[in-house]
């Protein structure tokens, strides 16, 4: 995943229906990328590189 310019992310847990979307178990975060086009991405930390 590669963040663009005015691209930021965000680490946190996740709710109960993000678990259920991303099929992982508790304890696990995950990484929200929010693009500078409003939109925004989710992916479970375990499984994702964020770079620049």
């Amino acid at each position: 995943m590669t963040l663009l310019k005015g691209d930021t992310a965000t680490a946190r847990m996740p709710t109960p229906a993000e678990r259920r979307e991303l099929e992982r178990g508790e304890g696990i975060p995950v990484i929200v990328i929010f693009r500078a086009d409003g939109s925004r991405e989710l992916y479970a930390a375990d499984r994702i590189r964020v770079g620049r």
